[in-house]
């Protein structure tokens, strides 16, 4: 769902997460998606790509994304 956000360049709907079904599951606190909207914010809020995406013991996700 987020890189889906990223993509489409849609940085308000993003920061909304925990609006989405599964968002406060996956982020019960917010330090660790910050990092995302800090970057995401420094390059001007435009969509982006995903560049690395994977799993670590089955939940734990390693996705990087990348702006122009």
């Amino acid at each position: 769902w987020i890189a889906d956000q990223v993509a489409a360049g849609d940085l308000s709907t993003a920061l909304a997460y925990r609006d989405h079904p599964d968002g406060a599951r996956n982020h019960p606190t917010d330090e660790h998606v910050l990092p995302l909207f800090t970057a995401w914010a420094a390059a001007g809020g435009t969509a982006g790509r995903q560049i690395h995406r994977s799993a670590a013991y089955g939940a734990l996700r390693m996705d990087a994304f990348r702006w122009h």
